[in-house]
């Protein structure tokens, strides 16, 4: 039993995943109060990350609209400015815990709105004597996550500092070593029992930086040693499938392609053919720019497998991408008697009876698909090959559901999105990597550029002149904000505008996500055929939609997009080699952050540079994309700043599992490894 912590108290924690002591010790501060750190309202400025304020509630006041809407506004005076921050939810709790005349630190994301502002801030009261004197002496105070279910017993930041006092002087003696001392040793890193004394208690910003080194080695060398694992495995594992010849399909599908392959093809089929004449079954993740052949690999990596008699399937994000693989591969796979069907969300019963059918019976050596491809019903009697385009966009079970479809069959991921170095030795850290550079045909010539408002007529007049000169132009709407009206009405609205104004004089087209998958394929089909040589869209075209004459792209509010988004537009566009222009037209409220993506995006058409660039502004959270459900993340370390840290773990995991496989010589690593991180062994890239 912790001091002050009862029946109420325990229930509370428990919601927050809290019911042991050792869960306690690492129930960590989401932040820290250090002077050095902390910004005065009058050297507030926009941006896109949190900063934090500290003063005294100068007053609150409940305003309300004239259709009866309220809100709470209190104002936060720290000296030299008034702070405003704003709740629209939960204003009666907020109204009774803003006291006046209280210290408060209250963090978010600033607005100017007549004045500064914070929506829905994080706040950590700071009334209590106590603490406003750690404040006043420049003491490093830590501050707790302030889940609900915990202020109402009481548990804020204060409280919570005296129970995990009592909690370290109780498990102190249990705080066993369970890492390799000699690698702690050598990286100068805290041991258990230090860090957490740290991280609660600092003594100096500089023993508060070290035990966090601790925690994100932690992390980053059990995270490796699983990937260290899920390599051994695959390896040692019986029942791979070998395709040992390249034969008469491979070289039919060469015969029928309409173009040399690029050198860079070349060595990255070279690598996948070494996989595949493998029992044990590849695991690649093949980058590669956007128009660099990507889908040509995927078509001759799929003929290897039906040379030995097997299936393969091709899965993608997206309608509209899987229609453009199937399109993309049809002729060459036909030409070399391959049999290839696409299976959508949205078919008709007896179409998607007669697929699953054909797909039973193999009768289709290819199957293009969309999610549909993880539904129950599909049975592959021969399933040699997965591969996964756009691979950030499903998570590892939705791969795994797929792979297990078959017996242990081989897996090509690929991506249009760079994956810098430290990323993917972080996250995809159990995969091969092979990498195409190279543009068929050579680099393309596009030129890109910004401008403003005031230069948007002469913009629709170029776009204009370029449709009558053959040419096709894309004008991609803008990201719009939660509170707004959502992206597709904003595409609907401005497509009614220049359609019936400065665009009327040519034919202009509409996409957006909302339409059925007939509707956006009539679309793209105007748009390639000249009969709408304008389209107006929303983000959807950033994969899937190869037109070949597109030479112009403007897109609106540019600085709402990701650097890596727009990248993946820019690659729309020029694909035939001839001359294009990517017009960047951004709002007139820019924060920094922006800036950094606008200026990185004119200097370089490089994806693989422009993706770090991506990660030094964004962080790896970020960049890496969307965790999907069951994914294995870091919580705490930051592969670009831990970026040695990771090295000397990847190499300590991958040098304790080849030689110690069991873990026989570690025993309290072992027990550590299988109470904790064991069971995720099936969630890491390969799925």
């Amino acid at each position: 039993m912790v001091p002050y912590v009862g029946p109420e108290r325990q229930k509370a924690l428990a919601v927050v995943g809290v019911t042991t002591v050792a869960e306690l010790l690492e129930f960590f501060p989401r932040r820290y109060l250090d002077r050095s750190h902390i910004v005065k309202v009058r050297d507030l400025r926009e941006t896109e990350h949190e900063v934090t304020v500290v003063g005294t509630v100068a007053f609150t006041q409940v305003m309300r609209s004239r259709r009866g809407k309220s809100w709470l506004v209190a104002g936060i005076d720290d000296g030299t400015d008034v702070l405003q921050c704003v709740w629209f939810q939960g204003i009666s709790y907020w109204q009774k815990h803003m006291r006046e005349g209280e210290m408060v630190a209250v963090s978010g994301v600033v607005q100017d709105f007549n004045g500064w502002r914070i929506v829905h801030p994080a706040v950590d009261r700071l009334g209590e004597d106590g603490d406003r004197e750690l404040y006043n002496t420049g003491r490093i105070i830590s501050l707790y996550p302030g889940a609900l279910e915990l202020r109402r017993v009481g548990l804020e930041s204060a409280t919570l500092r005296r129970i995990l006092r009592a909690a370290l002087n109780i498990a102190r003696p249990e705080l066993e070593e369970y890492l390799i001392e000699d690698d702690l040793r050598a990286l100068n890193i805290l041991t258990r029992a230090e860090a957490f004394e740290q991280i609660h208690f600092p003594a100096s910003y500089e023993q508060l930086q070290a035990a966090w080194q601790r925690v994100r080695y932690e992390e980053l060398f059990f995270y490796q040693l699983l990937f260290a694992y899920r390599r051994r495995l695959n390896r040692i594992t019986p029942g791979g499938i070998s395709f040992e010849t390249v034969g008469p399909v491979t070289k039919k599908v060469l015969h029928a392609l309409p173009f040399e392959l690029t050198e860079g093809q070349k060595q990255v089929l070279r690598e996948i053919r070494s996989d595949l004449q493998s029992p044990v079954p590849m695991q690649r993740l093949l980058q590669g720019e956007v128009g660099s052949g990507k889908t040509t690999v995927a078509l001759l990596a799929m003929a290897m497998a039906a040379d030995s008699g097997y299936q393969s399937a091709l899965m993608a994000p997206t309608e509209l991408l899987a229609q453009q693989h199937a399109q993309t591969i049809a002729e060459p796979a036909h030409a070399a008697g391959l049999r290839v069907c696409l299976l959508r969300g949205k078919q008709k019963t007896a179409e998607r009876r007669e697929i699953l059918s054909a797909i039973a019976s193999h009768q289709v050596d290819i199957v293009v698909g969309t999610h549909a491809l993880l539904q129950e019903k599909i049975s592959f009697p021969k399933l040699g090959l997965v591969i996964v385009d756009e691979q950030h966009r499903f998570g590892v079970e939705q791969r795994s559901i797929l792979r297990s479809k078959g017996t242990r069959p081989h897996l090509l991921l690929m991506t249009a999105t760079p994956i810098p170095r430290t990323l993917r030795l972080a996250h995809v850290g159990d995969l091969d990597e092979s990498i195409l550079r190279e543009l068929p045909g050579g680099a393309r010539q596009v030129t890109t550029v910004r401008r403003t408002e005031t230069d948007r007529d002469k913009i629709y007049a170029f776009l204009v002149e370029q449709v009558r000169a053959g040419h096709r132009a894309f004008i991609i709407c803008p990201l719009v904000e939660e509170s707004e009206r959502s992206d597709t009405e904003a595409a609907i609205e401005y497509y009614a505008r220049v359609s019936r104004g400065v665009l009327r004089s040519v034919g202009i087209g509409l996409l957006h996500g909302r339409m059925s998958s007939e509707e956006k394929q009539a679309a793209i089909g105007k748009f390639r055929s000249g009969e709408t040589p304008v389209l107006v869209s929303t983000p959807v075209v950033e994969v899937g939609v190869d037109v070949p004459e597109a030479a112009v792209m403007l897109v609106e509010n540019a600085e709402r997009f990701g650097l890596a988004q727009l990248h993946q537009l820019r690659g729309r566009i020029g694909r035939k080699g001839q001359k294009a222009w990517f017009i960047l037209l951004p709002g007139t409220r820019i924060t920094p952050e922006a800036e950094d993506r606008l200026d990185a995006l004119l200097a370089s058409d490089d994806g693989f540079v422009l993706a770090q660039k991506d990660l030094e502004i964004r962080g790896s959270g970020e960049v890496f994309g969307t965790r999907q459900s069951g994914e294995y993340e870091l919580r705490y370390a930051n592969p670009v700043r831990d970026e040695t840290l990771l090295v000397a773990a990847r190499e300590s995991a991958f040098r304790l599992v080849e030689n110690d496989p069991d873990l026989g010589q570690h025993p309290a690593l072992r027990a550590r490894f299988q109470k904790r991180h064991a069971h995720k062994l099936g969630l890491l890239a390969g799925g």
